[in-house]
């Protein structure tokens, strides 16, 4: 027994020396790799800001944007809003992992437009340290809506164009947020002294609540708004003595819902144009007045090459 207990004592400490190089090599071996974040966010798009997710390599993506009538606006009267509604239809596909492009549609304005998303960085830990995602989005829009008020609408006047940088991080397995600069850009302006280009930056969080289940918050407020005198205050009032009524920044509220190769996210928002242009810097309705839509956003994806 003593003998035993003698052999036992003196390989312990190689037993334990063993155990600290294998230790060592492990750790060694993971700061020499490189781990990535993923599903920072659910879908492409929190609700009107893009997200820094791109469908992966040789996926193709088909979306529905869906916007019904103002709650205020005779609800029940207009179908529950859906005799007002708004829809866009987008379809992208991503040739690499690192850039997606698309078209989309939508009946507001007749708006018909093209975009691509590229990522820049991505939030990463090991060899390898970044401790965001960026990601850019350009889009650019044409309105074929017609119009008779006399001026020209030529090519070029019709169209705006929107870039966004997507600022993300995925702080836990639960919680992910980013900030998005934002430039919106018309070549046609409704007045000759309005900004033709205006700066927002987008914040957005979301929170899981459940493995396939989360809350989304977004907000939008634009740094240099144009402004519009209230005629409707006292149409017989001086100029300099007749109220602004200012575009409202879009916030809007969401629970995203994931089921297999589906995203479904349902919102209340302020914003009533679905396309980017629209719904940062022309939004006029307000959450206090009850001037607020219902929407979803659909997307389903195909995996069309390897």
């Amino acid at each position: 027994m003593l003998k035993r207990f003698l052999v036992l004592a003196a390989f312990a400490p190689l037993s334990l020396w063993s155990q600290e190089d294998l230790m060592a090599e492990l750790e060694q071996a993971d700061a020499n790799k490189t781990e990535y974040a993923f599903a920072t966010w659910k879908g492409t798009k929190v609700v009107n800001l893009q997200t820094n997710e791109l469908p992966g390599k040789g996926v193709l993506q088909y979306t529905i944007l869906h916007r019904f009538g103002a709650f205020n606006d005779d609800f029940f009267y207009n179908f529950m809003g859906l005799d007002n509604a708004q829809v866009r239809l987008t379809l992208d596909y991503s040739p690499t992992s690192w850039l997606n492009v698309g078209l989309g549609h939508t009946g507001f304005r007749k708006t018909y437009d093209v975009f691509a998303k590229y990522r820049l960085l991505r939030q990463s830990k090991g060899a390898r340290n970044m401790p965001v995602s960026v990601t850019g989005f350009s889009s650019a829009y044409y309105s074929a809506n017609r119009v008779d008020d006399g001026v020209d609408r030529t090519f070029g006047r019709r169209m705006s164009y929107v870039h966004e940088l997507v600022i993300a991080r995925k702080f836990s397995q639960k919680f992910s947020a980013q900030i998005v600069p934002t430039l919106i850009h018309s070549n046609l302006t409704n007045r000759a002294a309005d900004n033709n280009t205006q700066i927002a930056v987008g914040i957005a969080a979301r929170y899981k609540i459940t493995p396939m289940h989360a809350i989304t918050v977004e907000y939008v407020p634009v740094l240099n708004p144009n402004q519009y005198p209230d005629l409707s205050a006292d149409p017989l009032a001086l100029p300099m003595n007749v109220p602004f009524s200012n575009f409202t920044n879009a916030l809007s509220l969401g629970i995203d819902i994931e089921t297999g190769g589906h995203v479904f996210q349902l919102f209340v928002t302020n914003a009533r144009g679905v396309a980017e242009p629209y719904a940062f810097t022309q939004t006029d309705g307000s959450w206090l007045d009850g001037d607020l839509h219902f929407g979803f956003n659909i997307s389903r994806v195909f995996t069309v090459s390897n």
